[in-house]
């Protein structure tokens, strides 16, 4: 990954993807998806996945922050920082309850501190569920053994369950600071699908697309994640960035009970050479009671192997409206 600012130099200057200049504001993410065609780095045929920001190609690159102005699809500036005070709509802004933070651990370590808070609006008919995650930077075990030393988790995934009974959702992100990653891409989608830079770092390798689509073959309900798998840090034919996916290893159904947002964080310090220690604020607007619940398992964090690590997934609870579930 790399940082709007926390940059190693012997790394140098990476181009980017041209940057989107659309309206800020949560974006929809309608249950039957959305029609793509076909241009590079993606087939043709029915996506639930929506591009964000698309600069830094999707954490191999030196991104641009969102702005007012730019790079700022599913981008919201609600003010208030990382404070979780003020919701992201002004229609949906009756805090359920006062903001919860836990830490969430895994291998007997703290991976990260989650802050959650939930806004309903006047009738207790629409919520905004919002999510922060600031990762760990101490800890010994290691996510990835191939490496010398012992590696920090990356996130490259994180996917917020309990949303079925919602026919169309809203999703988007609050970028708070330069420690922030962005959000790339996010999904309908419970299958979060794994993508490798070339060997510049500057663009999607051969194969991995931009929106994965809904068919013609998807993976088994329930599977983390798709892709190539953990690929050898080495140089090569096996290097990151040179193993193609077949077509069936970039595509992720739309499950309506999900939402995936792609980003780029890890506590350490990862093979890019640089950090992103905190998400962005994360929000789903979406039907609910007026009432929330804790639900298991319906936050999964996940390493995806963007550059060589092995695929991880950590599960945690998650405040949800009354009655959700973690269903695939």
């Amino acid at each position: 990954m790399k940082n709007v600012k926390l940059k190693i130099a012997v790394l140098g200057a990476f181009s980017v993807l041209s940057a989107q200049a659309m309206a800020t504001g949560l974006v929809s993410l309608p249950t039957a998806g959305v029609a793509v065609a076909a241009s590079t780095n993606q087939p043709a045929g029915t996506t639930g996945w929506a591009l964000c920001n698309t600069t830094g190609n999707y954490g191999s690159g030196t991104y641009t922050a969102p702005t007012t102005g730019a790079n700022n699809t599913c981008a919201v500036f609600p003010g208030g920082g990382r404070s979780l005070t003020t919701s992201p709509v002004s229609t949906i802004a009756t805090a359920v309850a006062p903001i919860a933070t836990t830490n969430i651990t895994a291998n007997s370590e703290t991976l990260a501190s989650m802050s959650q808070r939930t806004w309903r609006n006047s009738t207790s008919t629409e919520c905004v569920f919002a999510k922060l995650f600031d990762f760990a930077t101490t800890g010994t075990f290691d996510y990835n053994p191939q490496l010398t030393g012992s590696q920090r988790f990356e996130a490259n995934d994180i996917t917020l369950g309990g949303f079925s009974t919602t026919p169309t959702v809203q999703a988007g992100y609050y970028h708070t600071a330069t420690t922030d990653s962005p959000i790339f891409r996010v999904g309908r989608s419970f299958t979060s699908v794994q993508m490798q830079s070339n060997a510049a770092g500057t663009a999607p390798a051969t194969g991995f697309v931009h929106l994965p689509i809904n068919g013609p073959s998807v993976p088994a309900s329930g599977t983390e994640i798709n892709g190539v798998g953990q690929t050898p840090n080495q140089t090569g034919a096996n290097s990151p960035g040179t193993v193609t996916p077949t077509a069936a290893q970039q595509t992720s159904e739309i499950r309506t009970n999900w939402v995936d947002f792609v980003l780029d964080n890890t506590g350490g310090v990862d093979e890019d050479g640089t950090t992103s220690q905190n998400s962005p604020v994360l929000y789903v607007q979406a039907a609910c009671n007026g009432s929330t619940a804790n639900t298991a398992n319906t936050i999964r964090i996940r390493q995806t192997g963007q550059e060589t690590q092995p695929w991880v997934t950590i599960l945690a609870t998650g405040q949800t409206r009354v009655g959700a579930n973690a269903s695939f």
